[in-house]
Formats: structure tokens, sequence, C-alpha cells
């Protein structure tokens, strides 16, 4: 039996300005460990409640897996009044989340400058999508958008028409944004408390995307790798994107690894083999009795050779996995303790007995009366987990979240009737 507690970010009241994912999936890290997330809502809602249609609207499937366990107040910011409710449930909060763009936050008066003299202590974070200095500062951004501005795009080695295709399993950008946001909070708060004053925290787009990629960005003098040789000595005007992206493909990453580190086609389906460490290697080659003289530590081969190398031990590999199905495969592998696993598609995970296990599957239900299964939090607490709780409706908690800041029913029909807050839907 599962203890429940508040979570160690119990008493933490941060308000979320949050739209798409980014914002959103902060505030969601922090209600999973037991902060009170207040989630503050233009009339019709932020957009991602109208991502896919839905009954009753404003209540997407894109929506609900990642906003659980928020309160939903709505608020006509484009009014006075309105900026004025938002500003008294500021100045109760320890924290502001955002992914708006500055010249939004600074037009609806929740920007750093008007919230830190509602709240000198507030620890406020912030997202933009190039971060807050440099030519394009004030340009919008998306998680596809950086995505090719990064790079990302490139090195997926997929190609769509003639163009890269985008990572379409995750928004892995605007997800690891998120979790930069949830840090940022918390190390805000940490300082704020010390202090007695509080700060800015800013992160972008392009931060984590290119933090994400902190191995293929490193350059170090005199030790290139074979991309950044090829990028700074190329010269390809005369050549087709796809003659490009294949020269670039050909010459990034680990050249020694990358056959012990990819998916291979089996007699019917497919698997992934994971051999980083060199013992590991050593183990496959050995097991499917190919030849690898990259393991010949006496002898030095050029960039070029490795790729040679590289290719002809690929084919003998994708002629081995093709002998047996894949169950087949993994038994045998396993057995040798080879690190491997066959191909699944996403939507499965919701029936994964290791996800469920662990809690990473959970299940609730949601005030339209409707059950939700999706991904649960990422932590487990010895001290106990927090009652989970499905995203919220439209405004569902906009008179709550004011009565617990002081407001009367009076004031809070008063506003309602003006249209400055909405009820609940």
């Amino acid at each position: 039996m599962k203890t429940v507690s508040n979570g160690p970010l119990e008493g933490l009241v941060v308000v979320e300005f949050g739209n798409f994912v980014a914002g959103p999936t902060g505030g969601q890290l922090l209600t999973d460990l037991g902060a009170t997330v207040i989630k503050i809502e233009p009339p019709m809602g932020e957009p991602w409640r109208h991502s896919s249609p839905s009954d009753p609207p404003a209540e997407s499937r894109t929506f609900i897996a990642i906003n659980r366990g928020k309160k939903s107040v709505c608020i006509d910011l484009k009014t006075k009044q309105g900026q004025k409710v938002c500003h008294d449930i500021i100045a109760k909060a320890d924290a502001v989340i955002s992914n708006n763009r500055p010249s939004t936050s600074k037009k609806l008066k929740y920007d750093w400058k008007s919230l830190s003299k509602v709240n000198p202590k507030l620890v406020y974070c912030e997202t933009t999508a190039y971060g807050p200095l440099g030519p394009k500062a004030t340009e919008p951004g998306f998680d596809l958008i950086m995505q090719a501005y990064s790079g990302i795009m490139s090195t997926e080695h997929k190609i769509y028409h003639g163009a890269p295709s985008a990572v379409n399993s995750s928004s892995y950008v605007d997800y690891s944004t998120g979790y930069a946001l949830a840090l940022g909070v918390v190390s805000g708060i940490y300082q704020a408390r010390s202090t007695g004053k509080g700060l800015l925290l800013q992160t972008s787009l392009l931060a984590n995307a290119i933090s994400m990629q902190a191995m293929q960005v490193v350059e170090v003098e005199n030790d290139l790798s074979g991309a950044q040789k090829w990028l700074k000595s190329n010269n390809n005007n005369n050549d087709s994107y796809e003659e490009i992206h294949n020269e670039y493909s050909n010459l990034r990453g680990a050249p020694q690894i990358a056959q012990y580190y990819r998916a291979y086609k089996t007699r019917d389906t497919a698997l992934a083999l994971g051999c980083l460490a060199i013992h590991a290697r050593k183990r496959v080659a050995n097991l499917f009795g190919i030849e690898d003289v990259r393991f010949n530590t006496e002898k030095k081969f050029s960039q070029e050779e490795l790729f040679i190398i590289g290719k002809n031990f690929e084919k003998k590999m994708e002629e081995k996995f093709l002998e047996k199905k894949t169950n087949e495969w993994i038994e045998y592998l396993r057995s040798h303790d080879i690190p491997c696993e066959p191909m699944q598609f996403t939507e499965e995970l919701v029936d994964n007995e290791q996800a469920i296990e662990n809690n990473y599957i959970v299940n609730l239900k949601h005030n339209t009366g409707k059950k939700v299964r999706s991904s649960g939090p990422i932590f487990k607490i010895s001290t106990g987990e927090v009652e989970l709780k499905s995203a919220p409706m439209l405004g569902e908690n906009t008179a709550e979240v004011l009565i617990s800041i002081g407001y009367k029913n009076s004031e809070i029909d008063n506003l309602i009737s003006k249209s400055i807050i909405g009820k609940k839907l």
C-alpha cells in the first residue's frame, strides 16, 4: 500500500503562465512533488486545450497529459481589473513560471518588472525561444523550429520529401525546457528564502537544445570530430541538400561504436542493441563470429578507414540479425548479458507491466467523468507519494483560489458578472 504525503514541495505556491508544452511541463513536475500550481488562463483557455477536438470543448487529450494536479484560474488579463486580480494572487505566491513572449507578458502586466513590484520576494522563471539577448531575442519559437535551428533535425538522418524530418516522438526541446523551469523554481526559492530577495531566472529553448547536444557541440582544439572538420573545410554550394546531408551523416558520431548501438531488423520485426562498453562490444562480435579489426589498439585508423570498416562490419551484423526472430535474439543476447530490447510503439506503454508497477503510468478520473491513463510522476518519494489529480477543467478553481487569498463571494460574483474572471464551464 502506497503512503500518501503532501510531497517535499508542500507549501510552495507557483503561478504558471504556461502555454503549449514547456511551461506546463515545468508546472506539472512541481505539482507531482507537492507544490500548489495555479495556472492562469485567458477566457478561452490556453491554446493547448484546443489542440484536438474534444467533448466537452477545451478539455483536449494533450492538455490533460501535461497539466496534472494544477488549479485553473480564468482571468481576462486584457482588463485592468483582471490584472489587479492576478496581482493579488501573485502577492501570495512564491514563484512564477512563464513561457510567453516578453512582449505579451509586458502588455498583460505579468512580466518580471511588474510582478517583482507586487511581490519583492518573488522567484520568476522565464523561458523564451532564443534567450534574452542577441538579435533574435524577441522572436517566437516552437520545438520544431528549434530542432531545425539547433541542428537536431539534421542529425536525425531522416529525409522526408527532400528535407530533414523532425523528431516526432516527443517535443523534447520543450520538455527539457520544462525540466529546466522546474529546477529554476526550486533553486530560486532556495536562494530567495536565504536572502529575503526575489530573483529572475531566464532560460530558453535554444539553451536547452544546445545543452542536450553537448557531446556534439563541444569543440576541442586539435581534436576536431569528423563532422567538425568537414563543416570547416567543405564547400557544397553545388550539391543538393540530400547529398550534403549524406556526407555530413557519414562523418558524425563515433564510427567505432555505431554498429553496436543501433536498431536492427530481424526475421520478423526489429530490436535495439545497446553496447557502449568495449567489453560488451567484444562479446557481441565474438558471439556472432564476426571479426572487428578496430579492437586492435596497436593500429591507428583514419576517419575514412573507420567509416569503410564500420560499413563492412555493419553489413555482416545486419545479415546475422536476419537469421532469427526478435524474441529468439532477445532470449539469446540476454542470456549473454547483452543489453537489448524489442521495438515497441509508444501507445503500448499504457499497458506496460514495468511502467505500471513503478507508477510511471497512472489511472486518474477527470472531472468530465472520463477515465484517464497517462504518464505518471518521474520520482518515487520515500516519505510518501503525492495524491494525484487529473488536469483541471477551464476555470475550475477560480473561486477557490480567490477565496483562499481573501476575496468575498460577493466580490467574486461581481467579477464573474463583468466577465473579468471565468467560472467553471
